[in-house]
Order: C-alpha cells, then structure tokens, then sequence
C-alpha cells in the first residue's frame, strides 16, 4: 500500500503494479508503469495508458515487478527510493530487502517511520533525523561508529549479528565508517 505522498515537481515516478494505481489516484504524474498487472482490472490498465508509459510484463517470469523495476529504475536514474513496501506484505518486502542487501543493488526504502540504505566501504556523516539508528552487515564487515549511545571501534559485523539494533545518535550527528564490507542502515521512529 502506498502511503499518502507529496508530489515533488524534481522526482521521476515509477509506479509498480498495483502501486501505479495509488499513484494515479493520489494524481502523481509517472515516468512508467512497470508490472503485469495481475493485482489491477482491465479498465484500470487502460487508465494508466493514457497518462504514462506502460511496461507490461508477463506474469510467469523468473523475476518479481519490484525487482523488474528497481533494476529498471538503477539503469535510468542517478538515486532510487522506494516507498509503499513496508506496511504490508512482509514476502515482498524481504524480496526488495534481498535486493539491496544480498545483490547489492544501491537504493533506499523509507516510510512514515524508516529510511532504509545501503553503505559501502568509506565515512559518513550521519545527522539525527529518527530516534533511532541500527544496522546490519550483508557481508562480513568491519566498522566505526561514533556520537552514538553504543559506540563501536573497528568491530568485526556478520550477517547473523543483531546486537547492532536500536542504537541513538546522541551528538549533532555519528560518524559511521564501514572500513570493509557493506551494511544496510535503517534510521527508524516509533509509531
């Protein structure tokens, strides 16, 4: 389900099979429309045709229409961000989660509450935007974080590890350094 969004004149929109729908009906000009369709009537496909260029993919295929279009979208464009996958079927959200942190696909996630990305090797400033700040490695990793409640110092990550979960930044903003590997970060709110 797409959360309610703020059309922004500089984004390029994809809407996503049945999220091209919650586009359309918010009014949000799109770029495309990428999907199979399976989830939409006949009448609503025809909807989008006229307001946005379709791709249409076959229903047996050995890809999702998320991972179809995030790859799509990485091919046309400098930054991707996707919205409207967290609240609700937890097997989709994996799959897109897999995809940024198992095929190293660089994008973000966010709602209300997350923003969710992806780090490579180097050092980052991080500003306090969201209560908390966790992470988890995708590979084997070693990293720095400071200006945090649990600071650590060229620790050793794995995928298994979760310890790494609800840290806060308690300075102006944390230094993160991924010295080697990759991790993804969620910076996360309570609701």
């Amino acid at each position: 389900m797409v959360e309610e969004l703020t059309y922004n004149e500089a984004v390029h929109y994809i809407g996503i099979d049945h999220g091209a729908m919650q586009l359309l009906k918010q009014n949000i000009p799109m770029d495309y429309a990428i999907g199979d369709f399976d989830s939409i009537e006949q009448e609503q496909l025809e909807a989008l045709q006229k307001v946005t260029t379709v791709i249409k993919l076959n229903p047996e295929k050995d890809d999702s229409d998320s991972e179809h279009a995030i790859k799509f979208a990485l091919e046309h464009y400098d930054e991707v961000a996707i919205t409207g996958v967290t609240g609700g079927r937890m097997d989709h959200f994996m799959a897109i989660y897999n995809l940024m942190a198992f095929q190293n696909l660089n994008f973000a996630i966010y709602d209300k509450q997350n923003y969710i990305y992806p780090m490579e090797a180097g050092s980052y400033r991080l500003d306090k935007r969201t209560k908390y700040i966790s992470f988890f490695a995708s590979e084997p990793s070693e990293v720095t974080i400071q200006g945090v409640r649990y600071p650590l110092t060229n620790r050793k990550v794995s995928p298994k590890d979760v310890y790494t979960v609800s840290n806060e930044i308690v300075a102006e903003a944390a230094t993160f350094t991924v010295h080697n590997g990759r991790v993804i970060v969620f910076e996360s709110d309570d609701a």
